[in-house]
């Protein structure tokens, strides 16, 4: 019996040693292309796109013919899913770095929400796409994030300043640091903050927000002779006062500025008041939406 395994094994090796790789043919081998990595969740571009959308899809009962009954069903599970979805990047949307939206105030943007299409496909399945603005007196995510405060008076500068008085509003230009956008930012000096909610008026702020946001790196941008961006000429004028920041906080969500711009800025505000109609805009060659 030994002597038959023996004779076996090495039968098997003999044949195995044969198949060489010099004698391997392989044929009808076809390159396929990687699987794509599952994607994270969006960033949001709020602030791109004052806009914040969603899509949901519902599936029509199987095996019954098309009908509006089915239809209706599958509209309200696809309005389940899209107002589900909604709700998420709602939640993601920062107020500050450490704040967002608490559940009911969620709950209550989501009852806002504007149907901008709703499709069916052959077997009755729906496919819906749900947005809600982020700024507007009304039925918006700022309504919500902003509630009424006291209106608080910006400081006065710390020294005497030469002001022109002819500036139309203010750019924190805050180059290739890593800018991520809230809702409602402050522009600090040294242990004080110049600029925040707290020192406008709430309408104003549910109207356009605190200030708006420039993505410098877009091919669409172009700054020579005070030429911007349409976003920001449309909030801050043809001659706004530009501002390098000496750093962000660590979080990435507010300037830091020397104190000679502080007083420079807020001497110019006496006279021309371009801080108080929120004519400010943070622009960066890194923007990214925050989610923590």
């Amino acid at each position: 019996m030994r002597k038959i395994l023996f004779t076996a094994t090495i039968g098997l090796m003999i044949f195995l040693a044969s198949l060489s790789t010099e004698n391997l043919r392989v044929e009808n081998v076809t390159e396929v292309e990687p699987l794509e990595p599952p994607p994270s969740k969006a960033v949001n571009l709020w602030w791109q796109t004052n806009t914040l959308t969603a899509t949901g899809h519902g599936s029509a009962p199987e095996g019954q013919e098309v009908t509006r009954r089915t239809k209706t069903l599958a509209k309200r599970a696809a309005m389940s899913d899209a107002y589900r979805n909604l709700a998420e990047q709602v939640a993601n949307v920062h107020v500050t770095a450490e704040k967002t939206l608490v559940k009911t105030q969620v709950d209550a943007v989501i009852q806002f929400v504007t149907v901008v299409s709703e499709e069916y496909d052959e077997f009755g399945n729906c496919t819906v796409v749900v947005s809600v603005p982020v700024f507007g007196v009304t039925n918006s995510v700022a309504q919500v994030a902003f509630p009424p405060v006291d209106k608080q008076s910006f400081p006065p500068p710390t020294r005497n300043v030469s002001a022109q008085g002819n500036y139309t509003g203010l750019i924190i230009d805050c180059g290739d640091a890593e800018l991520n956008p809230v809702l409602s930012p402050e522009i600090r000096n040294e242990g004080r903050t110049i600029y925040a909610y707290g020192n406008l008026e709430r309408q104003k702020v549910l109207e356009r927000g605190v200030v708006g946001y420039v993505d410098t790196s877009a091919e669409d941008f172009t700054f020579g002779n005070k030429v911007f961006a349409a976003e920001a000429d449309s909030r801050v004028g043809n001659n706004p006062l530009v501002v390098k920041v000496s750093q962000l906080s660590a979080d990435g969500t507010c300037p830091v500025i020397s104190t000679a711009d502080a007083d420079k800025i807020l001497a110019e505000n006496q006279i021309s008041h371009f801080l108080d109609d929120g004519a400010v805009v943070f622009q960066s060659n890194r923007i990214r939406g925050m989610r923590m």
